[in-house]
């Protein structure tokens, strides 16, 4: 079987009563706390689970439509809620990078992959699926089929009932039911939750040309179940987390907001827009038409260095201004808020000079396959200038104890270099933030999370 090489990488309480308009500096925001709010639990990969680029070819799974980025498997964080098909809850993981929602169901064939000798015994680790028949039957055709770059695949067919997500039921909606896969799970979820645009929907199979459909979340806001928006908050592991291989308590709080904000702490002055571009401004995706597939934003400058003296202007970034030992660099490219990336992944010139401002530099480790520093390093800043405001990588997101190389000298950096787009803003970033995805008025907002 032929597959595209796609990177389509509870609180039951009343419904949200409408959109409220706060000021802040940046003027009225439509946003108000809601009640649907969907407590989510963070699970850790332990670091000797991750699949050496010495070994195998491994890709990004995230949402893009390119060719593969040489990458190591680097998703090991995952953040997973509870999704009720039918009268069945399922474990799935939540992804702004697609838009599809599949989960498995028996009879499941788990596959091995070219790469993998023949010794290899499958094992996809993906948790108990689906049992039984769906409510509103299955589709004979189109069949379901996502490829993903890390060289995952799902394969199935599409079938129809009601979904419901904290307290909100989208009814008799179209599903993918997953019974071939090539995966790398972990045994803890049974899919995954798509909560990108339909158009997105619409690269199936081989000619990646079937008709859209609409996804979960956007049956539940064109069914007038919630406002057209939804937020996210990500919890950041603490250093004696890192390790566990298991889900993780979040009480401090990683939450998905259905029509609103989720009940976290900000910055009340620190919020920020910007707006959602079309998939033709991705030009490694080749689109010529400009419909909304994905979260895309082109944020407004990019801040790094280490806040000391000025930098001598001979040496500084060409473009670029440095004021007491930041750069500021203005150019301006387009990125993916994703969800589902553990790390950033950012253009290789901005990224190398972010390498060069530790103290010691990072370096590369060909065993990990990504840059890593001492774990005592000096860490420089980072930031995104978004709409007038810059959001920093908080140090423990940008030097992550929790993932080690084997002396447990080096931590692996939360940003990575790629030679090419689709770039991406992942996990790494939005556990400093409060995230939020409003399809009404095609824009992004961001705000600053007060320390927790």
């Amino acid at each position: 079987m032929k597959f595209t090489l796609l990177t389509l990488l509870s609180v039951g309480i009343p419904p949200s009563i409408g959109r409220m308009l706060h000021a802040t500096r940046r003027g009225l925001v439509p946003d108000s706390v809601t009640s649907n709010v969907v407590p989510m639990r963070k699970h850790i990969v332990p670091s000797s689970a991750h699949r050496s680029s010495a070994t195998t070819p491994i890709y990004r799974r995230t949402a893009a439509v390119n060719l593969p980025a040489n990458l190591t498997n680097v998703h090991d964080v995952y953040y997973i809620i509870d999704m009720v098909v039918g009268n069945q809850t399922l474990a799935v993981s939540v992804d702004t990078g697609s838009s599809d929602t599949w989960f498995v169901s028996d009879p499941l064939e788990c596959v091995r992959f070219w790469w993998q000798g023949p010794e290899y015994l499958p094992n996809c680790g993906l948790a108990e699926g689906f049992v039984g028949n769906l409510s509103g039957g299955v589709l004979d055709n189109p069949p379901f089929v996502r490829s993903y770059m890390d060289t995952t695949f799902v394969s199935g067919y599409y079938g129809f009932d009601d979904v419901t997500i904290g307290s909100i039921t989208a009814k008799n909606q179209r599903l993918g039911v997953v019974n071939y896969t090539f995966w790398a799970g972990d045994g803890l979820t049974s899919g995954l939750l798509g909560l990108g645009y339909p158009f997105m929907t619409s690269l199936d199979g081989p000619e990646q040309n079937q008709p859209p459909y609409d996804p979960v979340f956007t049956t539940m806001w064109k069914d007038k179940l919630i406002d057209p928006l939804f937020s996210i908050a990500l919890s950041r592991e603490s250093e004696d987390q890192g390790e566990t291989g298991g889900e993780v308590g979040t009480p401090q709080g990683s939450y998905l907001a259905l029509g609103g904000l989720p009940p976290v702490e900000v910055d009340e002055e620190s919020w920020a827009r910007t707006k959602i571009h079309g998939v033709d401004a991705i030009p490694e995706w080749m689109f010529e038409q400009s419909d909304l597939g994905l979260y895309i934003i082109k944020p407004d400058s990019w801040v790094y260095g280490r806040e000391t003296e000025d930098v001598d202007p001979n040496k500084a970034d060409k473009g670029a201004i440095t004021t007491n030992g930041l750069t500021t660099n203005t150019t301006q490219f387009p990125v993916l808020i994703d969800v589902g990336a553990t790390l950033s992944l950012l253009p290789k010139g901005l990224v190398q000079k972010l390498y060069a401002a530790f103290d010691p530099p990072a370096k590369y480790l060909s065993t990990n396959g990504l840059f890593f520093a001492l774990c005592n390093a000096t860490v420089p800043r980072f930031g995104i200038n978004i709409g007038g405001n810059t959001f920093y990588f908080a140090p423990d997101d940008l030097l992550r104890q929790t993932a080690r190389d084997p002396s447990g000298d080096y931590c692996r950096i939360g940003v990575t270099d790629v030679n090419g787009g689709p770039y991406v803003l992942g996990v790494s970033f939005l556990t400093s933030v409060v995230a939020v995805f409003d399809i009404e008025n095609t824009e992004m907002r961001f705000a600053s999370r007060t320390k927790y």
